[in-house]
């Protein structure tokens, strides 16, 4: 990575965090400006600040609270430092990935307390593409999935309070879980279903989340890679195991697009994967462990797509 990237990747999550303490500081503030009514000899104050198309105020009386004014300057001070720090954040993400950037930082923040969960969906794709190798079509998207066990063993630590260090803000999803928006990308948290037709999120308490619960989950804890970086580490399941999962669900989606993107991912991957013989014989031995069901579907999925590969274990 070069001096320069490398700088501006800094730059950009400083930026970010900066945003995130200014809004927080900005919300404890008094809102709008004071204005001044002479009735007789007598001058009286008034708050005034917009809401929508609507002007709100509420009277101070003759005399303004040194606290108000204090407030009211430094709301305008941090709102213009919000102004600047949108510029060179706008100037910067012309210049990086700032989707890449946004993963790694949350990754890294995760990873640094502690937090075991295992980095899932889409965005392993470029993962695998860079850290492993594989020659694999690069997917932007804006959800950051992340898979977490019930019951979750590990300490208690508030996620929503570490993300919104850098812009992220909490929301609700209709089954109750709970996601977490800086109004680009949307972090989600799922976890294995226990039993079938389970459509209600299910609390980590440790975490201080809602998990949305999902059907074949838990096959990517099983062999998960390890990612090491200079300061942290962190996890993402197997490649042979990824694309085993997209096939399996692929067959449930109810969007054709969805299912497609499901198998054009889990092909692609497995192409990489049986061509080398060493990785190949792993990812055929783990496809034995399968339930038989489960085995022989992918199986037929792989031999539609992939023909010319062969499933016995040399």
């Amino acid at each position: 990575m070069s001096i320069i990237r490398k700088t501006l990747q800094e730059n950009y999550i400083y930026f970010i965090r900066e945003l995130a303490r200014i809004d927080e500081e900005i919300k404890k503030l008094p809102v709008g400006n004071i204005s001044a009514k002479k009735i007789g000899k007598s001058t009286y104050y008034y708050q005034q600040w917009r809401e929508g198309k609507k002007v709100k105020s509420i009277s101070l009386g003759s005399k303004v609270s040194t606290d108000i004014l204090d407030g009211i300057n430094r709301r305008r001070l941090l709102e213009k430092q919000r102004r600047d720090i949108l510029d060179n954040l706008n100037v910067i993400a012309r210049a990086i990935d700032i989707q890449r950037v946004t993963v790694d930082e949350i990754i890294k923040i995760f990873s640094q307390n502690d937090i075991k969960v295992i980095l899932i969906g889409s965005y392993c794709l470029p993962i695998m593409k860079e850290e492993l190798g594989l020659n694999l079509p690069t997917i932007k998207t804006q959800d950051i999935d992340f898979l977490v066990s019930t019951p979750y063993k590990g300490k208690e630590i508030d996620i929503g309070s570490i993300l919104n260090t850098v812009g992220f803000s909490i929301g609700f999803n209709p089954d109750g879980s709970t996601y977490f928006t800086n109004g680009v990308f949307k972090v989600e948290f799922l976890t294995p279903e226990k039993g079938k037709g389970r459509d209600k999120a299910i609390y980590i308490k440790p975490l201080k989340i809602s998990a949305t619960p999902l059907r074949y989950l838990q096959m990517l804890f099983d062999q998960p890679t390890k990612i090491e970086k200079e300061d942290y580490i962190y996890f993402v399941p197997s490649p042979w195991v990824f694309a085993y999962h997209k096939i399996l669900i692929s067959k449930y989606r109810k969007k054709e697009d969805k299912r497609e993107k499901d198998i054009l991912q889990a092909v692609a991957i497995l192409r990489e994967v049986f061509k080398k013989p060493d990785v190949s014989r792993r990812a055929l031995s783990y496809l034995e462990t399968l339930p038989t069901k489960w085995s022989k579907y992918i199986r037929c999925k792989i031999m539609e797509h992939l023909p010319k590969v062969s499933l016995s274990i040399n």
